[in-house]
């Protein structure tokens, strides 16, 4: 069968990118007739390509809202006749069908539905595909005789492929590759919909196979395999991240990842309002305080205007709470079943500004035909005053609906009560959401350049953003824009605000930790933290890596010497958001061992790997959990201790805690000004990690520091001998999950020695 032997195709997608000229080659250049359905007809139509629609086929229109098109003996049978079968081609002569050659054809993105917050459950059953998966499948079981694509990306290897269709290898192969891709694509479908139903049902899909070196020691085989999908496009995993001829090894990949996830955690740490709660029963009982950054003394408690709170203050929304000061919300509300004419979404729209840089910081808003999304952050003012939330909508509802109904007519308010108002909990929901408003008219078919959408320059603030006359932030934040210039991934991840953080990572623990405002700085700390360690370790940054700071890591032996008996410097890998160019051409020439350093580009972002799952082989099966997503939960904090953490001490303490939940269990981190100064990791005895911190900061040349650092331990202290060996080696606040039968005696060491002491709540154990 020559290209032109290809004489019919079906052409019936959800995912229109590229099929206009795919459809146009396969008419123009091969004469091919093209049978169609819905959307997809009247696309191909609308640009001049001919089509015959299904039903002209059939005899049949499209039934039931669309469920039923191309189900039909007219549809399936020609595309599953054997083509080598005389009975079943004099089946179909007698019944006058004509074969079905090509099948292309994409399904309905039932994933993509299902991750949207609004998404209910009749939403989600209608974006299962019935008709899509069994032209697929049929195509596929036929595909000696039957080519089926289920890609875009394939469009042009199939048109390709065609132009060779003489060639029988070449049929058989391109045919073979459109059976396993459709294969592939309705078992991940289906995967995908059964785990939604059952919740307590995982499925793991590996591809893109890739043969390692060897695997911890040199007689082990090993290999690296990817989540199918997009789970596994921000990791390590990822296609194309390597930059360098020498080959990652298993425990190359181990440590890189190691160093990615701690670094993915420190890109949270901010430069912004502190808040933690004092203990159950102090004088301040579970009220929230507002540090600023860089001040010793703390502002008057924002929460005091919230002591006794009375019913007025509670929102009456569907997700009731007390609201919180100086928060970032993401609030939708509706119409009362109206859609709104482009002059009153307007208005609506105005309304959303009107308060912006008056009372609140209006992040992004896009007013839809029959709702409404704003993010916003209700201002903090010094005093402790906060604007309410409740306040604003009502304003901004209130003036709008009279508006509207001038334009619109009616009577009564436009507006339904608040659908829903989330919290941006951390700067990966907020851009996460902004991703969500921002397409929010692309996903209606209302067009990318959408009118009735407005956007700031402001970006996500955690712990409030403080009154106009005190504190306005930052113009041209970047995280949570698209970045159409970036280079690299994750290449406008770095923030203003947000803090340089570099580690170094050694058998999967941290040996060196820093962070500073400056990348050079954050380096500085974390090489220094343990020079001997950092030695052939993994390094690991936020930031994106330029020509000053490749310069200075290549430079680190000459900046910063030598650790003590150690008698060279180098990196096995170093993983960032994005290499400069130059900064890759100063890598690879300055030092001898700069060729062959591996460098790994990933995001910075924990969303991009959020749908995965941790996997770890036993004997005999397999274990699987979800990813340890809990970082900074400040909320959750308690101060139990007479004294309470300085600023200082609080800010690395913080780090502290990012440090320990990854390092091994039994795990105790030393912090002081921003860089980890001792580290003690996979001990059976939680004492003796505290013994290895505190001789790893001494032996590091950090003694005279340890009078004022800070520890973290991953797991509660059983006995008070912990807290006792730090406070000797002069630790002066700990931070730890708590929860331990002797609780008590622990708080009164710390108490008796003036150590602060703050639990978490939350345990990181790390095996």
């Amino acid at each position: 069968m020559s290209g032109s032997g290809v004489r019919r195709a079906l052409i019936s997608v959800y995912d229109k990118t590229g099929v206009v000229e795919f459809a146009r080659g396969l008419h123009e250049e091969f004469g091919i007739e093209i049978l169609s359905t819905g959307g997809t007809a009247a696309v191909l139509r609308q640009n001049g390509i001919p089509v015959t629609p299904v039903e002209g086929v059939t005899g049949f229109g499209e039934m039931l809202d669309g469920r039923v098109k191309t189900l039909h003996p007219r549809i399936h049978a020609a595309i599953l006749a054997d083509r080598g079968n005389s009975d079943h081609m004099r089946q179909l002569a007698e019944a006058g069908i004509s074969p079905i050659d090509m099948v292309v054809v994409n399904l309905y993105p039932f994933k993509e539905a299902i991750r949207r917050s609004d998404c209910t459950f009749d939403e989600a059953i209608e974006m299962i595909d019935i008709g899509g998966p069994c032209l697929l499948r049929a195509a596929a079981k036929n595909h000696r005789h039957v080519l089926v694509c289920s890609q875009p990306a394939a469009y042009p290897r199939v048109l390709a492929s065609l132009r060779d269709w003489d060639d029988e290898k070449v049929r058989a192969e391109t045919c073979r590759a459109g059976a396993f891709e459709a294969f592939w694509s309705t078992t991940g479908y289906d995967s995908t919909i059964a785990t939604w139903l059952r919740a307590d049902v995982k499925v793991l899909r590996l591809e893109d196979r890739q043969t390692l070196r060897y695997g911890e020691n040199p007689h082990q085989r090993a290999e690296l395999l990817r989540p199918a999908g997009p789970a596994g496009d921000g990791g390590l995993a990822g296609p194309g991240v390597a930059d360098s001829e020498t080959p990652l090894s298993y425990n190359n990949y181990l440590d890189a990842d190691a160093a990615l996830e701690l670094c993915r955690n420190l890109a949270g740490l901010a430069d912004s309002a502190v808040w933690h709660r004092r203990p159950a029963g102090g004088s301040d009982d579970a009220m929230w305080h507002r540090r600023p950054a860089g001040g010793s003394e703390s502002v008057a408690p924002a929460s005091r205007r919230w002591e006794g709170v009375g019913e007025e203050h509670i929102t009456r929304r569907n997700l009731p709470h007390i609201q919180n000061p100086g928060r970032t919300y993401f609030v939708t509300f509706r119409t009362q079943g109206i859609d709104l004419p482009p002059d009153a979404r307007q208005v609506a729209l105005d309304a959303c500004r009107f308060w912006h840089g008056k009372k609140m910081t209006l992040h992004l808003a896009v007013v839809m035909p029959d709702h409404v999304h704003v993010l916003l952050t209700p201002y903090l003012y010094e005093t402790g005053e906060a604007v309410s939330l409740g306040e604003l909508l009502h304003s901004i509802k209130s003036f709008s609906s009279h508006e509207i109904r001038k334009l619109v007519g009616g009577q009564g308010p436009v507006w339904l009560d608040e659908r829903f108002d989330r919290i941006m909990r951390d700067q990966a929901e907020f851009a996460e959401t902004w991703e969500y408003i921002e397409t929010n008219p692309d996903r209606a078919d209302l067009g990318k350049d959408y009118t009735w959408m407005w956007r700031s320059d402001t970006e996500f603030q955690e712990g409030g953003i403080v009154g106009p006359e005190v504190h306005r932030p930052e113009a041209g934040a970047t995280a949570h824009r698209r970045d159409a210039g970036a280079t690299q991934a994750g290449a406008a991840q770095h923030v203003p605000g947000v803090r340089s953080a570099c580690c170094f990572i050694k058998h999967g623990n941290a040996c060196g930790v820093g962070i500073a405002a400056d990348p050079v700085e954050a380096y500085r700390r974390a090489y220094l933290g343990d020079p001997n360690a950092a030695m052939g370790g993994v390094l690991a940054c936020n930031c994106p890596v330029t020509p000053v700071f490749a310069e200075a890591v290549m430079d680190t032996l000459d900046r910063w010497g030598k650790g003590a008996g150690a008698g060279a410097f180098f990196v096995e890998v170093w993983v960032a958001p994005c290499f400069d160019e130059r900064a890759v051409e100063i890598i690879r020439s300055a030092r001898s061992w700069g060729p062959r350093v591996r460098l790994l580009r990933c995001g910075m972002d924990p969303a991009l790997d959020a749908d995965c799952l941790t996997v770890r082989s036993i004997a005999g099966g397999v274990l699987m959990q979800t990813p340890d997503r809990v970082g900074l939960n400040e909320s959750e904090w308690k101060v139990v201790t007479r004294r309470t953490p300085t600023d200082a001490e609080m800010a690395d303490l913080r780090l502290a805690w990012l440090i320990a939940k990854h390092t091994k269990s039994n795990a105790i981190s030393l912090v002081h000004n921003g860089q980890l100064i001792g580290n003690g990791a996979g001990q059976m005895s939680r004492v003796m990690s505290c013994r290895i911190a505190t001789w790893l900061a001494r032996e590091n040349g950090h003694a005279a520091t340890l009078a004022a650092a800070v520890a973290a331990s991953d797991g509660f202290f059983p006995f008070r001998d912990g807290p006792d060996l730090l406070a000797e080696a002069g630790v002066s606040a700990v931070i730890q999950p708590g929860g331990s039968k002797r609780d008590a005696d622990v708080i009164a060491a710390c108490d008796e020695r003036g150590l602060a002491m703050v639990v978490t709540g939350t345990r990181h154990f790390r095996h």
